[in-house]
């Protein structure tokens, strides 16, 4: 989905007893507190690979092509630093971009029947069971092993363990996207963090009732990926999710009747058309200070609420791992994009070249610093 799937344990005690975050601190503690990276490892983390030219595995193509097919929003950040690439290789680099539903449309057609319409792709972490499962995307172990080269071993490793799928079946793509899910508060009209959902929801209330004029909760109800997304830390917050380890159901369950009901509720203290907010208005409701908080934030809308040109909340906002009832470890979810060569390309060789060039320090470097793209190799989070 758009943000998502996998769950992963967080570091709670830290992120929350740090009652104030800056932008400099932002995804540090978005990694630290909500991928399950400590905060020692972190920052005793190597950054070897800050330095360094890159080395190209292929050799200079004046006539090649890859074609790589991106989701809505990616096109511009993708082609201006794939310049570089053409630069140094020669390579033309096309760039296609399709909206959410329609690029996994495409990709179930041309990965099933293995046509050679992409090169590569840009892939939400769900698909990857999908595609990689059905082995339609390249094995990139024998990739690595045909060039003589290993894998970056600054990845995060829960990013990039989602390219291995069924665990041990060889690695079929490559992270080069770590949002992740957080709770976000206002710190000067909640005195102190809900930890709950029951105190989410009584928090929500007494706002919404209250004489701030703001609203309680921002939430997503637009029908798909919108709603899903907000509803599922509340889910898991219960202690369930869509499936259980062992894939059966868990939607059908007290506990998940329970979610739904503290969702409804949230809906009740939100602005008016929840059914149709997407997760730009999220955002906004938050930098904007419409409302008070949201479980459903991501690093893009995080930078927004801490830029002084468009936000008028800068200091005010609070973040930390999801609500979880008692007894329940709290979740985040991560929202991983990754890269994969389907089966029917017919320029392997180029795509792996550039995937492998694309996922390197200097463009991770360059997507963070000018496009706000979270990152997912562990030394860009000590960088100064």
């Amino acid at each position: 989905m758009d943000e998502h799937r996998q769950s992963n344990e967080v570091a709670a005690e830290q992120v929350r007893s740090s009652r104030s975050v800056t932008r400099r601190h932002l995804l540090k503690l978005s990694a630290a507190g909500a991928l399950g990276v400590g905060a020692a490892n972190l920052l005793g983390a190597s950054a070897a690979s800050a330095a360094g030219d890159t080395v190209f595995a292929a050799p200079r193509l004046q006539a090649s092509k890859i074609t790589f097919l991106v989701n809505s929003g990616d096109a511009d950040r993708i082609r201006n630093v794939s310049s570089a690439y053409t630069g140094k290789t020669g390579t033309t680099v096309e760039v296609l971009e399709l909206p959410y539903d329609q690029s996994f449309q495409k990709l179930q057609i041309a990965l099933s029947q293995k046509t050679d319409a992409y090169d590569l792709a840009s892939l939400d972490d769900p698909w990857i069971p999908q595609f990689a499962g059905n082995k339609f995307l390249v094995n990139l172990d024998d990739m690595f092993a045909k060039t003589g080269t290993q894998p970056n071993p600054d990845f995060q490793p829960q990013l990039f363990g989602l390219g291995d799928w069924p665990k041990g079946s060889g690695l079929r793509a490559l992270p080069w996207l770590g949002n992740v899910q957080v709770f976000a508060w206002r710190n000067d009209v909640v005195a102190n963090r809900p930890n709950t959902w029951d105190e989410v929801v009584t928090t929500a209330q007494q706002i919404r009732n209250g004489s701030s004029g703001l609203y309680g909760y921002a939430i997503r109800g637009a029908a798909g990926n919108p709603a899903t997304t907000s509803f599922l830390p509340i889910t898991r917050g219960y202690g369930k999710d869509v499936l259980a380890p062992n894939f059966q159901p868990q939607l059908d369950s007290p506990e998940a009747l329970q979610a739904l009901q503290t969702a409804l509720k949230l809906r009740d203290t939100a602005p008016p058309g929840a059914e149709n907010v997407q997760h730009a208005d999220v955002g906004m409701f938050m930098y904007t200070g419409v409302t008070a908080m949201s479980g459903d934030i991501w690093p893009d809308q995080l930078l927004n609420m801490f830029d002084p040109t468009i936000s008028s909340v800068v200091g005010l906002i609070n973040i930390g791992p999801e609500p979880s009832q008692a007894g329940v470890e709290p979740a985040n979810m991560t929202g991983t994009w990754l890269l994969g060569i389907p089966e029917g390309s017919k320029n392997k060789d180029r795509a792996f070249d550039y995937m492998t060039w694309f996922t390197a320090y200097e463009q991770q470097k360059k997507l963070l610093l000018q496009f706000n793209n979270p990152p997912v190799l562990v030394p860009l989070f000590t960088d100064p």
